[in-house]
């Protein structure tokens, strides 16, 4: 009789590991569209008002974008074992931040600065690679790291600004094939140099040409969630 009942748990136990052993049905390729929040910072650095043959300092205020977003994304999800995924894949934004202002000003003895400009990220394309581990069949966590790049909007012109992504998610099958998914992004947008033309005011009323560098950089976070289909 304990022969027999070892028997049985080591038949169940053979079938319990099985079914641990098979492939991750979110192996494979697949589609999403995701819906969420998203929060931008900018950031303004390196910065001097050249007006006069004077290279002065400014003071600087940025205020930061939030709002709603949406990406769609499309990749490929390896199975290197019975467990462990890595996958290939591609994010698209289509939607612009909001836009974020800065504003710089300048007061001393030889006058007075003030200007402002707005900035904000749209079409944002992201390349990631996605290692990841099933937790059974039908769930899976896995963390995101890539290369994003942008369109940006400032100083009335537009630019491209690039740089690495990471972000972690949480995938489960709802129902053949179709599943939902909540994920955390942040990405780093780089810098580059960005020059504003303006005018300072000198005590005597006169208007003389001011130039105003600044280093521009940008972060972005998003929350989202959504669908998908693994094909």
């Amino acid at each position: 009789m304990k022969t027999a009942v070892n028997f049985y748990f080591l038949i169940v136990s053979f079938f319990v590991a099985s079914s641990y052993a098979q492939t991750s049905n979110l192996a494979g390729p697949y589609g999403q569209i995701g819906v969420g929040y998203q929060n931008t910072s900018p950031s303004f650095s390196n910065t001097s008002l050249v007006a006069l043959g004077q290279s002065l300092n400014p003071n600087i205020s940025v205020s930061n974008s939030s709002g709603t977003t949406g990406v769609i994304s499309a990749g490929y999800n390896f199975s290197l074992a019975p467990s462990l995924l890595i996958g290939l894949g591609l994010d698209f934004s289509p939607f612009s931040t909001q836009s974020a202002t800065a504003s710089a000003s300048y007061s001393g003895p030889i006058g007075s600065y003030q200007n402002s400009a707005s900035v904000y990220i749209k079409n944002t394309l992201n390349l990631f690679i996605s290692p990841g581990i099933a937790l059974d069949q039908n769930k899976l966590i896995y963390a995101k790291v890539g290369y994003t790049g942008a369109s940006a909007n400032g100083v009335n012109t537009d630019f491209y600004m690039g740089g690495t992504s990471f972000g972690f998610g949480y995938k489960q099958i709802i129902s053949s094939g179709v599943y939902g998914f909540a994920e955390y992004n942040y990405v780093n947008y780089g810098s580059l140099s960005r020059s504003l033309s303006g005018n300072l005011v000198t005590p005597t009323k006169l208007s003389v040409p001011a130039t105003l560098t600044s280093t521009v950089s940008a972060t972005s976070t998003n929350l989202l969630i959504g669908l998908g289909y693994r094909f």
